[in-house]
């Protein structure tokens, strides 16, 4: 445990000195571009901004809206991961046959999505789906590589047990595998996060979200460039959250 702690320190104090350089970087390419630059502007103003943004209630109800967005979408593709992916551990030709149909989604170009839903679909519910289809791929595989990772000797001891199938994945298989699927869901959760701004922006809905905050304040402050660092500043804080835990958890099941 000790070791744990002191490591987890350790890798806290680098990451923190990786974000102390990009804002050094960012810094030195504003003063390059001169004081009052709106179009790159400096680290203090954009801090400035953030705060001022953050004492509005518009922006909060913007981050519900978009975190409401993923739960659906990312919980509504956990679900079907979890359904799909135990039966493609269970039964090795479902997995081949749905092989192709997971490479398609993980090649074809998120954007083409976008367009595509927001034909199907209004602009409000389009990211709902692009959640989904990003997030599943990702989450499909964590479940089959987490059911997958388990011992030989476990799967030996259920057939021994000769328990009922669902009790088996429910009690045993799932639980085992589960810190496995955790990090899938970590890592996947950030993605679907940036997708759902993405294409909150590019649908340009005048609705609620962190993507139709930067569309709006773009309008409002046309060739200001400093309140969309800020919108993009809060949201990149709202990531490092779940990237730090993720990292956390990585390190905890590599020391298992």
């Amino acid at each position: 445990m000790k070791k744990f702690i002191s490591a987890l320190k350790s890798n806290t104090a680098i990451y923190t000195y990786g974000v102390i350089f990009i804002f050094l970087i960012w810094a030195i390419i504003s003063l390059f571009q001169g004081k009052g630059n709106v179009v790159f502007p400096n680290p203090l103003d954009t801090f400035i901004m953030t705060g001022e943004i953050l004492s509005t209630s518009y922006i909060y109800k913007c981050i519900g809206w978009t975190l409401l967005r993923v739960l659906i979408g990312f919980s509504s593709s956990f679900l079907l991961a979890l359904i799909l992916g135990i039966l493609a551990n269970k039964f090795n030709r479902f997995y081949t046959f749905f092989k192709p149909f997971i490479l398609v989604l993980k090649s074809a170009p998120t954007a083409a999505f976008i367009y595509l839903f927001l034909i199907l679909f209004t602009s409000k519910y389009a990211s709902i789906f692009i959640i989904f289809l990003v997030s599943f791929p990702i989450l499909y595989e964590s479940v089959v590589g987490g059911l997958n990772n388990i011992s030989k000797e476990v799967i030996d001891a259920m057939k021994i047990d000769s328990g009922h199938l669902f009790y088996s994945f429910l009690r045993i298989k799932i639980p085992l595998s589960f810190p496995y699927i955790a990090v899938g869901l970590l890592s996947s959760f950030g993605l679907a996060f940036k997708t759902s701004i993405m294409a909150e922006i590019i649908s340009g809905s005048t609705d609620y979200g962190l993507g139709c905050a930067i569309t709006a304040y773009r309008s409002m402050y046309y060739g200001n460039l400093t309140p969309i660092f800020s919108v993009t500043l809060i949201c990149i804080v709202l990531v490092l959250v779940l990237d730090i835990t993720s990292l956390a958890i990585k390190h905890f099941l590599n020391k298992k």
